[in-house]
């Protein structure tokens, strides 16, 4: 018997594995003895193994694998470490265990010996001797980590080579002061950090490497000229056509009073005005500048906004005067230009850190989510491709849960609501029949059949099922972009029926219960596997555009099914491969008539569904499209059988050399239609020759596309994120706002959430100005939600001036609606509650430029104004095109943006009213039976001693706007056009508010539609224009040329909004949820006709207009409501 003793043998740490690996006993050292012991165990080699005997063992034993890829949760805590071979190997321990534990551990699974330190990845800081003898989660380094909702992760290292690091504690204080930013986003958000999951912190690292990589960019340059150019406004107005004529130019040095008029042209450079203005007022005061300060110190400023002029450019070289909007915009306008000489430095107040502890840490927060061990860790890669599995693609459910069904009530009048919407109410049913149906889509197309279980009886809620739902589409070609769309309806079928969903004709029988959208691949690019419980979104209906995103509210009904479950993972590789054959084109002659159907299917209607004959052709013809018409790539795309592997590989060799396409053409590939993920891809190449105007102008249809990516970590999400922080001031702060307004939503909240988190802590001191926009904000809702619950007008108003007089605000602070309004505090007791339903609050705040005019803004909370801002901004786009093609067409689309869950602020148009209030003042009986109502409302305004027009002038103004109007109300087919919503300035600019219903949804009363003509022109319009029974005035003619030049100029780029609108359908408008809700706008743009004929058919719907005895009875019955 062999005697053992303790000293002899190592004893295996209880974190190494026991077993001998498959070490044959043959090449075991002859000094260990096998013989059985007295009591026949024989025992374990290693254990019998002397400690010098065991280095030579260790030498041929692998190390342990990586255990990297487990679930993440708040107690986990990532070491990696080298092997003696220089591989690197990651495991997960526990922030519990006591640090020199967790070194120990980690040692011996990779086999080495040594003293070593726990350091931060690429970072010169370490855990201290001390702090390493008690459990991780006591240091402040990972309590830090805890908050911000990161995953601590340290690299083993010998000790000598890091004794100098500086300790990880001062890291872990400076996490834990670092909290603004998550009071800017919502300490709502802080929650959903804790809650990690791989792909939350997998995206979060991939932001964090895009921030650092800016942050690296932009050393060696010149940060001063970058933060100025954030204050240029370049690119939205057309060029100025004469650049020969003089500007006449008044500057001014506002603390001095002084001002001189100066002429220079177009062309001439910023550099030169500011030094001919320093020149005279040098010469006229001598003092008027301190003796330190010269021409370079000064940069201008627009009156009463936060725009610049600025010398130079970002590459250094010199601005001109003609690049500039506002001296474009004051050039067209006929308005005089004034400038302000101000110190540049006024510019860099949000250059450099948020606070001095920052200073030191420059890049430690990016580094510590970005760092690259991940990458280099050994991790075990075990699996099989998709190729290898031939069975079709299939789910099993097993349960439902909290499923109940809502039944629809007749719907009763809200009497509270002028506009007569009824209120829906439901009756909560909980036992009844229902049915599943499960389809597989990559984007809009259906892979295979919908598949329908046999109908059961769902009881208190509850329903337990054994159906095995399979899909006629082999795993083997199942493409990762695959969404999974589950739907649960309410049927009064017999139990154990099974209906046929796609041929069912009493539709009005079935009642959708709720829906879901899942990923059939993660985020990795592996198969999704095993058992999932996912709550659905009640009252919903099955729809593919919608996000893969789960309902975590209380109404959720919760399905358990259970994914392909395979012994090792799969891989989703069978579109990855380059080097797949191409699917070659064929090569014989077109016929006549196949060359005709191909240019028809080429230039189609953006709304036009293409044959299968039609897409056959445009796929053989694919390189011809390349050469001739490569702005056709889409019809290209939507030609590709997706599933055919070849043709996919062939798509990618194409879009790898395939032309850049203009941004505007290249947009419409982020919708839903585009899954694929190169094609994507491809697109934000293109859309990268943006420049910072043109990309603002799209960029909420941007935001809204991001619901389109299948995972939260896209091309997409970068190209913003890069965007928004190379520009803070004008694409980062609405950026910040687009977001955070929907951050309530559970299905954006983390990938929002985690954008805006990327952004904010990005962006340095700017931090402050996103926060004082924030709190002003959340008091601004405080006031409003207060001030419903006060039963007078009077008090409704005296608490609003008290509230607004108690709050502190900084020295000045920008507005949500635009970053160029910058206030220092409200009017002391000025502004109004209005009246309707929601009391919106009227704010007047003092301008931050003692020069400029008080600001006017209306706060809105309780209204959904998603609908509105997407109307402005159309219009704006509209306004924008119209212009640049030489159109003088006069529009004010006024600003508008969501703060918030139905909160938001418009800006107040001033010295307006709205038509209703023209009509109800004119004090004669009937006034609105009356044409001349507007006429002599215009009359008594211009004649005012403060007028700036003359009557013709305004008249000239109302012609032009109304013009613009018309034509874009009837493209968009808005609805709802009563007389209070539709205003008119006391200039003659005419414009429209409050978009409630759009593309059509014209509102009606008792089955009767209140609105049938396709806009708003009344007899009252036309006697403005001079239009008198039914002789047309030169004005009138004018109208209507303008009219049609205009709906002509928008057509060519029709298109163009339906890619818009198609972009929107994500998000959540009532009226926008699928293709054809865009139908109306597809009708109104009259592809399908020729110009003449187009121009015919506007002229025939302004006389349709005038001849309407409905928009007179309407305008009559809303004065009697409202004014009466």
């Amino acid at each position: 018997m062999i005697e053992l003793k303790r000293s002899q043998y190592v004893i295996p740490s209880p974190y190494r594995r026991t077993t001998w690996q498959g070490l044959p006993l043959a090449q075991l050292p002859k000094r260990i003895e096998t013989k059985p012991l007295s009591s026949g165990i024989i025992p374990s080699p290693l254990s019998l193994l002397k400690k010098e005997d065991m280095d030579e063992v260790n030498e041929k034993k692998e190390p342990r694998p990586s255990n990297v890829n487990v679930t993440i949760t708040q107690e986990t805590v990532f070491v990696a470490v080298k092997d003696r071979t220089g591989k690197y190997y990651g495991y997960a321990m526990n922030v519990n265990d006591i640090g020199t534990s967790i070194m120990e551990t980690c040692k011996s699974n990779v086999y080495i010996k040594g003293d070593y330190a726990l350091v931060l990845p690429n970072l010169n800081y370490r855990v201290f001797d001390e702090d390493s003898r008690k459990p991780l989660k006591d240091l402040k380094f990972v309590q830090g980590c805890q908050y911000h909702g990161i995953v601590p992760y340290f690299f083993l290292v010998e000790r000598k080579a890091v004794i100098q690091y500086a300790s990880v504690e001062s890291v872990g204080e400076y996490l834990l002061q670092s909290t603004l930013k998550y009071e800017i986003i919502g300490n709502n958000f802080v929650g959903l950090c804790r809650n990690i999951g791989d792909e939350f912190y997998k995206f979060r690292r991939a932001l964090a490497t895009v921030c650092g990589k800016e942050e690296e960019n932009k050393k060696g340059l010149d940060i001063y000229l970058l933060e100025e150019n954030e204050y240029v406004y370049c690119g939205n107005e057309p060029p100025i056509q004469d650049l020969t004529k003089k500007l006449i130019m008044k500057g001014y040095l506002f603390e001095q009073k002084m001002d001189k008029t100066i002429s220079h042209l177009p062309t001439d450079t910023v550099e030169n005005v500011i030094s001919a203005l320093f020149t005279k007022f040098t010469t006229t005061n001598q003092a008027a500048f301190a003796a330190t300060e010269k021409a370079e110190d000064f940069v201008l400023k627009v009156r009463g906004l936060h725009e610049f002029l600025i010398p130079k450019k970002k590459d250094g070289s010199l601005y001109q005067l003609c690049e500039f909007d506002y001296i474009r915009r004051c050039v067209m306008k006929h308005e005089k230009i004034d400038l302000y000489l101000t110190p540049r430095k006024v510019l860099h107040q949000f250059i450099g850190p948020l606070n001095p502890i920052d200073v030191n840490f420059t890049g430690v927060y990016n580094s510590l989510l970005s760092h690259d061990l991940w990458e280099k860790v050994e991790t075990e890669k075990a699996g099989q491709s998709q190729k290898s599995i031939e069975r079709n693609y299939f789910i099993t459910l097993k349960k439902l849960s909290n499923c109940v069904y809502y039944k629809p009530l007749p719907q009763k009048k809200n009497k509270e609501n002028k506009d007569d919407v009824p209120v829906q109410e439901y009756q909560n049913i909980v036992s009844f029949r229902a049915y599943v149906t499960a389809a597989l889509f990559l984007g809009p197309r259906q892979l295979g059949k919908l598949v329908v279980t046999p109908v059961f009886q769902v009881n208190n809620s509850m329903a337990t099922l054994d159906n095995v739902m399979e899909f006629d589409l082999p795993i083997k070609i199942l493409p990762k972009e695959t969404k999974l769309v589950i739907g649960v309806f309410q049927t009064e079928e017999q139990i154990g029926v099974t209906i046929d969903h796609l041929e069912k004709k009493e539709k009005n029988k079935e009642n959708p219960i709720g829906t879901i959208n899942c990923k059939v691949v993660d985020h990795n690019g592996m198969l999704l596997m095993g058992n999932v419980q996912c709550g659905l979104w009640e009252l919903s209906a099955p729809n593919f555009i919608s996000m893969c995103s789960e309902n975590i509210g209380e109404r959720a009904i919760y399905l358990t099914f259970t994914y392909p479950t395979y012994d090792v993972p799969v891989l989703m590789d069978a579109f990855n491969d380059d080097n797949i054959k191409s699917d070659n084109q064929e090569k014989e002659k077109l016929t006549a008539e196949q060359t005709k159907k191909f240019k028809v299917a080429l230039e189609s209607n953006p709304l036009q569904k293409l044959t299968e004959d039609e897409m056959k052709l445009i796929w053989k013809l694919r390189y011809t499209v390349k050469k001739t018409k490569p702005k056709n790539l889409s019809r290209v795309v939507a030609a590709v059988d997706l599933t055919d592997v070849h043709a996919v590989a062939e798509l990618h060799r194409l879009l790898a050399d395939w032309p850049l396409l203009e941004p505007q053409t290249a947009i419409e590939m982020l919708d839903f239609k585009f899954p694929d993920q190169r094609v994507r891809d491809f697109a934000l190449k293109c859309l990268d020759a943006m420049d910072d105007a043109e990309l603002i102008m799209f960029l909420p249809q941007l935001i809204q596309a991001l619901k389109f990516e299948l995972h939260h970590n896209s091309e997409l999400a970068m190209f913003l994120l890069r965007r928004a922080l190379r520009n803070k001031n004008r694409i980062g702060h609405q950026f910040f706002w687009f977001l955070k307004a929907e951050l309530h939503d559970n299905r954006v909240t983390e990938r929002y959430g985690l954008l805006l988190e990327a952004f904010v802590g990005a962006c340095g001191k700017y931090q402050i100005e996103l926060y004082n926009e924030v709190k002003f904000q959340l008091d601004l809702i405080d006031i409003a939600n207060h001030v419903k619950t006060l039963a007078t007008k009077d008090e409704q108003k005296q608490y609003m001036f008290e509230a607004l007089a108690k709050l502190k605000y900084p020295d000045n602070q920008a507005l949500p609606i635009d970053s160029r309004m910058r206030f220092t505090k409200p009017v002391p007791n000025s502004g109004n509650v209005f009246s309707s339903k929601k009391k919106p609050l009227l704010l007047i705040l003092q301008n931050y430029d003692p020069a400029g005019d008080d600001i006017r803004v209306i706060e809105k909370v309780g209204d959904d104004l998603r609908q509105d801002i997407l109307t402005l901004q159309i219009l704006r786009i509209m306004f924008t095109m119209l212009k640049n093609a030489e159109l003088d067409i006069r529009m004010l689309p006024y600003q508008c943006i969501a703060t918030g869950n139905e909160t938001g602020m418009l800006e107040l148009v001033k010295d307006s009213e709205t038509y209703g209030k023209i009509i109800a003042d004119d004090g004669r009986r009937l006034a609105v039976t009356k044409n001349d109502v507007l006429t002599l409302w215009m009359q008594k305004q211009c004649a005012r001693p403060e007028s700036k027009v003359t009557f013709e002038q305004a008249v000239e103004n109302f012609v032009h706007s109304c013009a613009g109007y018309c034509v874009a109300t009837y493209l968009l087919g808005i609805g709802d056009r009563h007389s209070d919503n539709v205003m008119v300035t006391r200039d003659g600019i005419f414009f429209h508010i409050d978009f409630g219903h759009f593309l059509g949804n014209f509102k009606s009363k008792f089955g009767v539609k209140r609105e049938r003509t396709p806009f708003k022109f009344t007899q009252h319009y036309a006697d403005l224009m001079g239009y008198k029974d039914g002789v047309e005035s030169k004005e009138f003619k004018e109208f209507k040329e303008l009219c049609s030049s205009a709906l002509l100029s928008l057509r060519k780029q029709g298109s163009l909004f339906i890619y818009l609108f198609r972009l929107m359908l994500a998000t959540g408008i009532p009226e926008l949820k699928n293709e054809d809700d865009i139908e109306y706008m597809k009708n109104a743009f009259m592809f399908d006709e020729d110009d003449q004929q187009v121009k015919k058919n506007f002229d025939n719907m302004i006389y349709q207009c005038l001849d309407a005895w409905s928009q007179t009875l309407n305008d009559l019955i809303h004065d009697i409501v409202h004014y009466k």
